[in-house]
């Protein structure tokens, strides 16, 4: 099929197939005129890259997994993409972790910094903070 097809039963812009074929996400033959051609395995391919671009991997996480993005029985997944999953859920489970830091010291320096402007602290009740 044509990149035009592709992006039309994938719902893709044909810039975005371009790009995951640039990055080498994504594999095409030339035509005799030059033309991109894509098997049908390709609508495939594309959906399951966009579901991994939608739950946060970049590009080049999901570079090393490509070729077992094809249509496979999902028995058949790949332990590498179950090991890149889990990689992805410690990352996020950290940057919570980290941001709930940030968010506690901030939740706390505002109770300190209104508590001051209540007492008419060192900026006064319509001080600068």
């Amino acid at each position: 099929m044509l990149i035009g097809e592709l992006a039309k039963r994938t719902l893709c812009s044909v810039r975005v197939i371009r790009h995951y074929e640039q990055c080498g996400l994504l594999l095409s033959k030339r035509s005799g005129n030059g033309y991109r051609m894509f098997d049908e395995a390709a609508v495939e391919h594309v959906l399951r890259i966009r579901v991994l671009l939608r739950n946060g991997f970049t590009v080049d996480e999901i570079r090393p997994v490509t070729l077992m993005l094809d249509a496979r029985p999902k028995k058949l997944i790949c332990a590498d993409v179950i090991r890149l999953y889990q990689s992805k859920v410690d990352e996020i489970e950290q940057r919570i972790a980290e941001l709930t830091e940030v968010r506690d010291r901030a939740k706390q320096r505002l109770r300190v910094i209104v508590e001051q402007r209540n007492q008419g602290g060192p900026f006064g009740p319509d001080g600068p903070l």
